[in-house]
This record gives structure tokens, sequence and C-alpha cells, in this order.
């Protein structure tokens, strides 16, 4: 699989809603919403040209990973249940606050009707999505995928993540959007699941000691870093923000969570 574009945008960078979201849908939204449409936005600016939205194959697969969905956008429904019973529970919030939300709005704006899923594996969320990206493409299931990776928080959500998580980073947010094809099918870095010939190695970083320990392990006689050494913040899937698109050389790429590893692999860009 080629990974053929890429875009981030984290906490701090604008993240203002595009244009060609309507006034009416960019209202009903919630944060992690506007910011997927933000991130493909500067994914389509930046990599498939003008009027890109247009020239986008109906058939485009859509995959989505995050670990905490719709965070205030749950809490807001949740407040509506507690106020006013089961039956007075706000449906505008209830609508959002599903983990898919992001996708499906995606989905619905660029009008694309390939298989579409919402993967929520936490610290390896990813190397996840770009495993199944490269296996529905590999098996002709759409000719190209759109993958968007990453959560948005800020004020309860962001106490409440930092307190459950003892991460030893600030806790913040970001999304990375990657268009990827089928080999052979234009320019880009050839992605690949496992371990391959590397010195260079990029991981997610990890809130466990003994995954830290097993990551350390695993990058010796490499150069190693950590996403969010780099971006200096954590969140779960912090590594899909920073893989580098124009890298010089092969990058091995680990993410870990709970004793599990999954490793994947960058050509030369």
């Amino acid at each position: 699989m080629l990974i053929a574009g890429h875009a981030a945008i984290v906490a701090g960078e604008d993240e203002a809603t595009p244009d060609w979201v309507p006034a009416g849908a960019k209202r009903r939204m919630d944060p992690i919403q506007r910011l997927a449409c933000a991130v493909v936005d500067r994914l389509g600016d930046r990599h498939l040209g003008p009027g890109w939205r247009a020239a986008l194959p109906a058939a485009t697969a859509l995959i989505s990973a995050n670990s905490f969905g719709s965070v205030e956008t749950t809490l807001r429904f949740a407040e509506s249940v507690a106020a006013y019973g089961d039956r007075g529970g706000s449906p505008t919030p209830f609508t959002t606050s599903v983990h898919n939300s992001a996708a499906a709005a995606l989905g619905e704006l660029l009008n694309i009707h390939g298989p579409c899923t919402t993967l929520s594996q936490g610290g390896t969320g990813t190397l996840a999505a770009l495993r199944l990206a490269d296996l529905w493409l590999a098996a002709g299931r759409a000719p190209a995928a759109l993958v968007v990776v990453g959560d948005h928080l800020h004020g309860w959500g962001r106490r409440v993540v930092t307190n459950l998580s003892a991460s030893p980073w600030p806790v913040s947010h970001g999304l990375a959007a990657m268009w990827c094809l089928p080999d052979g099918s234009g320019h880009g870095r050839q992605f690949r699941l496992g371990r391959h010939p590397a010195n260079r190695t990029l991981d997610g970083g990890a809130l466990e000691a003994d995954d830290e320990v097993e990551l350390a392990h695993r990058a010796a006689g490499t150069e190693r870093q950590r996403a969010p050494d780099l971006l200096g913040a954590w969140w779960p899937c912090c590594l899909a923000a920073v893989i580098p698109f124009s890298e010089p050389q092969p990058l091995q790429l680990r993410e870990c969570e709970a004793g599990t590893v999954v490793e994947g692999w960058l050509a030369t860009g």
C-alpha cells in the first residue's frame, strides 16, 4: 500500500471548519467532526490537487480511529438524561456522541460510498487503521482509502483523561489524515506491516513501564524517537500526527498498549 498524502492538525493550530461544510451541518457538528473536516481539507489542498473533492472516487473507503470519541458531546447527552430522565435525553448530542460520528459526517459531506468503519484500539489505533486500509485495498474493496486517526480533548475531557491515564506528558489532542492507494498506482511512501530493515524507529510512547521497556528493547540498534516527545504532548494515537511523509530513509513504526506491540514500516519517501 502507498501512503500518498499525509496531513495533521494538533491543538493550538488552526482548527477552522472548511467552507465546504454547510452552515447547518456546521452548527450540528461536535468538535471532533469539525476537526476531522479541517484535517481532511488540509490533506486535500496539499496532496490531492485543485477540485479534489469532486475528484474523489465514489467508492473510496473511509477508516477512522479514535479512542475517546466525542467526549464533550457524550457529557452533554449524559447531563440531559441526568436532568430530565431517560425520556428527556437530548437527541442532538446523542447523534454525535457515538464513536463513528466523524466518519459518518465525512462520508456524507464528501459523497463517498465505499466501506466505512471506525476502530477504537487505544494506543495501537494508527497502525490498526493503516492495516485495515492495506487489507481493503489489496482485496480490491476500494480504489483508495481515506484514513483519519486521532482524538479531540479539551476542558472536562482533558482533565478526566489526564487523571485516568497518569500520562508523563501533558494530555492534548490532534487528528491526522492519510490518503492511501494500492501499490503501483501513484507516488508515496510504501507501507508494510511488521518489522523490516530501518535505521530509525518512531513510536507512540507508552504509559505503562513494561510497555515502555518493550518499545525501547525492540528499537535497540536504531535511532529511536517517541511521538509525544516530538509533540510535547500525548494522546493514544499521537503517532499518526508525526508520521513523516517525505522522510529520506526507511522508518520503523511501533505502537504498544497492554503488552501488545504492533509494528509497521515505511519505505524511502
